[in-house]
């Protein structure tokens, strides 16, 4: 009898290591994953956004293209480039195909095939790429479409493919399906809703997630 009390108290304990191994690399990779989605929404705002500065600030931002031109009588960029920091200090470099601005409604303006990139204080990089952007100033309203990639060096990664984004509030969210994975694992959802204010990314609809690593 003595032997089987044991025997459960060791079972118990077990299962109790193992649980809490799982919610740690639950945590981590939940972390992890709000990270990129944070800091590539970031990347891509300050791609849209720049154009803006370029126009009205130059001094804001070392900025250098090919030329300036017009498409459809609007005002356009072709391939700029823009170098900066953000307000941690960290560098970042944005270029785009071209950035185009409405002639019609100086507040709106588009990007073609953003890619941007961001150096972190702890010596690490995140990529976030994007086919296309909108972006009305009046409104505070960023529309991304055409697919969202986002990479760090570590090996995360998140793809999704639309969004959209509330400037004013620095919220993000997505109807369509977001897709991670990583060292820690793979996730999947629906759509996901971020609030960078508040520090939380929620995912929503038939969410799925797989860690991987070390269990002990």
């Amino acid at each position: 009898m003595a032997a089987q009390d044991q025997s459960r108290r060791h079972d118990w304990s077990s299962r109790a290591r193992s649980t809490m191994m799982e919610a740690l690399r639950y945590s981590r990779f939940v972390v992890l994953a709000k990270r990129v989605l944070s800091l590539g929404a970031f990347l891509i705002i300050a791609a849209v956004l720049a154009f803006f500065f370029v126009a009205r600030g130059p001094r804001q931002l070392s900025v250098t293209y090919e030329r300036l031109g017009h498409v459809e009588n609007d005002l356009s960029m072709v391939r700029p480039r823009l170098t900066g920091t953000d307000a941690k200090g960290n560098p970042f470099v944005i270029t785009a195909d071209m950035a185009v601005q409405d002639a019609h409604n100086a507040k709106r303006a588009t990007l073609k095939n953003i890619d941007a990139d961001l150096a972190l204080n702890n010596k690490t990089w995140l990529n976030a790429q994007a086919r296309s952007g909108l972006v009305d100033m009046g409104t505070g309203q960023l529309e991304l479409g055409g697919g969202i990639d986002m990479f760090t060096d570590s090996g995360y990664e998140l793809h999704t493919e639309s969004a959209s984004m509330n400037l004013k509030q620095n919220i993000v969210h997505g109807h369509q399906e977001v897709t991670g994975q990583g060292p820690g694992g793979t996730l999947r959802a629906d759509s996901f809703h971020a609030d960078r204010n508040a520090g939380l990314l929620t995912l929503a609809g038939h969410v799925r997630m797989q860690f991987s690593g070390n269990k002990s």
